[in-house]
């Protein structure tokens, strides 16, 4: 059976001064950790969330960079493509224009040619017929 005697009293003051120290030199201190560590926690937090904000805002900004420059580079592209095509349309109708002046002096060229064959091939008939017909007649006509 419990015996309540001074020995529980001793019990209870000696629990008591050991509450007493254990708060000043255990629980005090690691409330006073945990509560700066908390702190830390909240301020490494909320930097981090403005962190990600600028990053955000950062990262927004860079975006419509981004596409500014796309629709530069698409812009540019097609004044430059149509340059190109203006430079090959030029280019084209030169050369026919040069090819159409190179075939207008090959079909004078074939014409003067053909004319003077004719010529030379009428003189050579003429010729021809005279040396047969004189063969034939025996005399000179």
């Amino acid at each position: 059976m419990i015996d309540i005697n001074y020995t529980l009293l001793v019990q209870i003051v000696n629990f008591v001064v050991l509450l007493i120290a254990l708060n000043f030199i255990l629980f005090k201190p690691i409330r006073q950790i945990m509560q700066e560590r908390e702190q830390g926690i909240s301020s490494n937090l909320g930097d981090a969330k403005t962190a990600q904000d600028r990053m955000q805002a950062i990262l927004e900004n860079y975006n419509t960079s981004l596409a500014e420059a796309k629709q530069k580079a698409v812009a540019t592209y097609g004044a430059i493509y149509q340059q190109g095509l203006d430079a090959q349309r030029d280019m084209i109708s030169v050369e026919r224009a040069k090819a159409s002046e190179m075939l207008d002096k090959a079909r004078a060229e074939i014409v003067t040619a053909s004319t003077a064959a004719r010529t030379d091939l009428k003189k050579e008939a003429d010729r021809l017929s005279q040396d047969i017909t004189s063969k034939l007649l025996g005399r000179a006509v």
